[in-house]
């Protein structure tokens, strides 16, 4: 990756605590993008374990959803981008690279 820049067309995240709007808008993005791959390497979801059904394109597929920040980490190596819609605890971790913090509810000076 050049010098700079935060994310490729390769770039995976992992997305903290399930919100099933933002992680289909994300993969709706992605496909008309152009993406091979879906962005959302994995969902963590404290306390659940399993796969989550959403689409990517017309093609449903299953997104990995993991109990803790660690075993989402440990199952996607690569994804090097932590999208957070409640922890700072990806801080942590090694393998990740950018932390996104979705700030809703905050008011936005136009």
């Amino acid at each position: 990756m050049a010098t700079g820049q935060i994310f490729s067309k390769t770039t995976q995240a992992l997305f903290y605590n399930y919100k099933q709007l933002p992680i289909q808008r994300m993969l709706d993005f992605d496909f008309l993008c152009g993406r091979e791959t879906p962005s959302v390497a994995g969902i963590i979801n404290p306390g659940s374990d399993g796969f989550q059904k959403l689409f990517f394109g017309q093609e449903e597929i299953a997104i990995p959803v993991h109990p803790t920040i660690e075993a989402a980490c440990n199952a996607h190596p690569t994804a090097d981008v932590f999208i957070n819609f409640a922890s700072m605890s990806a801080l942590k971790q090694p393998t990740v690279r950018v932390v996104a913090i979705i700030a809703e509810g905050v008011p936005e000076n136009h």
